[in-house]
This record gives structure tokens, C-alpha cells and sequence, in this order.
């Protein structure tokens, strides 16, 4: 089991929208996988059209179990939804005393072995909740936009990776996935360059402005269920891909399946 964080400090860089493509893509390669939104503007619930009745916060407040708070999503893929309410979730752990970065990690252990990957949508910035998340992932992809301020907010992202690495020896910045691509515009392409200089293998192929992406998500679905032939949904494949090569789910029984496009 994999606990992948789709996480960066700056916001619309395509976070959510990479969360739920990279979950259902899974999902629909026959892996077993759970979506865990961890930002309290709540979006993977309505990306994926999907009613909810508890929500992470009551989970971090130990008020309810983590296991009443699965929501059945798509065939192979659960939710863990959030609301506002998980600022004051965020307040809480943050009062605590002691080991209040492992409050998720404890929290998620009863259904770990649930799944083969565990996919956190974590909010932008250095909340209690984003310590949180990075408490408890294995591996970071970190979308990264391809405008001027991308490589200010990346360089300042892997510092936080870092910072919160002294807690967990797990945590591994696996990912930088550029986002929106425009090649048309010469300034996307020489972000995308210095991107590439900087980080080298790290780096995904990026995702390309796709018009479907946007609008899938207002029809409550996947790239792979709106568009299954757009370049958003190539793009995601691809990405994909990429996070299988391998991965320790890929040993752990599932039997991966091709994907439609």
C-alpha cells in the first residue's frame, strides 16, 4: 500500500484536478484506491459528483470512525470528503501537545490495508492538515503551473518537504507534474525548461491546456469518463503510467488493466 500526496504550497495549480484524474485512473486500472480531500474547500466530492455524510474533520476529531466516513465514489475507488468545517479540525491538532503531525497518519491506519494506494488532495500552504498529510505520505507529486511564479513556489515547497521529512523518513518527493502547458505561449515552454534544468528526473511530462479538464469537472467526472480521447486524458494516462513504474502496489496482488482512451 502507497499513500501518494498531491500537494503544493500555492494554489490553481491543477492540485484537485490531479487528485481525482490520478485516483480514478487507478481505480480504473483495477487497483484498489482510496481519495482522502484534505482541504477544506471540499472539492473531490463535487468533481466526482458524490453525497457524503461525514467528512475528515470528524475523523481527525475522533468523533466518528474512519471506517463511517467511506463514500463509495466509483467501482474500486472511496472518498473521505471535506468541508469548511476541517479548519477546525486544523485548530485542534495544532493545540496538541505531542505528535500532532501523526493525528491523519493514526487516524487512516484502520483501512490502510483497505487499499493499494491512498491519494490525498492537501490544501495549499502550511496548515496543521498539510503537515499532516506529509506525515503521513510516501510519495509527493507536486503540480507545479507554468507561469512566472512557478519556480518561487516550487523551491519554496521542497523546502517544506524537507522540513517536515525530520518527522517522517518515508516522505519522498517523487513528482513535480507541470501543469497547463500552453504551447503556445514561449514563456510556458521556458518554464517548462527551467523546471527540467532544476529537477531532472523528478519531472513528469507535463499536462497540457485541455478545455475537457475544466469542463469535467463541472459535469461531476473524470478526464476519463468526459473526454476518454482528449489530450487531458492522454496526458493523465501518461501520468499514470509514470507513478506505476515500480510501484510496491504493483507487487502487492492487484492485477492492473488496460485503461479505454
Amino acid at each position: 500500500m502507497k499513500i501518494i500526496a498531491v500537494a503544493m504550497t500555492k494554489g490553481g495549480v491543477g492540485k484537485t484536478t490531479t487528485a481525482v484524474n490520478l485516483s480514478h485512473g487507478l481505480a480504473l486500472q483495477g487497483f484498489r484506491v482510496l481519495l482522502v480531500d484534505a482541504d477544506t474547500q471540499g472539492q473531490c466530492a463535487k468533481a466526482l459528483g458524490t453525497e457524503f455524510d461525514l467528512t475528515l474533520t470528524e475523523v481527525l476529531e475522533g468523533t466518528a470512525p474512519v471506517v463511517e466516513a467511506l463514500t463509495k465514489a466509483r467501482p474500486n475507488l472511496d472518498l473521505i470528503a471535506a468541508d469548511h468545517h476541517l479548519s477546525r479540525a486544523a485548530l485542534t491538532i495544532a493545540r496538541r501537545e505531542q505528535d500532532g503531525h501523526r493525528v491523519l497518519a493514526e487516524a487512516l491506519a484502520p483501512v490502510r490495508d483497505r487499499y493499494d494506494y491512498i491519494v490525498i488532495d492537501a490544501a495549499p500552504g502550511f496548515d496543521a492538515i498539510a503537515v499532516n498529510v506529509l506525515g503521513c505520505a510516501h510519495d509527493v507529486v507536486a503540480p507545479a503551473a507554468l507561469t512566472p511564479a512557478a519556480m518561487a513556489g516550487v523551491l519554496d515547497f521542497v523546502r517544506h518537504v524537507g522540513s517536515v521529512g525530520r518527522h517522517n523518513a518515508n516522505l519522498n518527493l517523487r513528482f513535480l507534474l507541470p501543469t497547463f502547458l500552453d504551447q503556445r505561449a514561449r514563456q510556458s515552454g521556458e518554464m517548462l525548461s527551467q523546471l527540467r534544468e532544476r529537477f531532472g528526473s523528478k519531472m513528469c511530462a507535463p499536462i497540457r491546456v485541455n478545455v475537457d479538464l475544466a469542463e469535467s469537472f463541472g459535469c461531476q467526472q473524470s478526464i476519463f469518463e468526459y473526454a476518454p480521447r482528449s489530450r487531458g486524458a492522454e496526458d493523465y494516462q501518461r501520468f499514470i503510467a509514470q507513478v506505476l513504474v515500480d510501484s510496491p502496489a504493483n507487487a502487492a496482488g492487484a492485477e492492473p488493466k488496460c485503461m479505454a482512451v
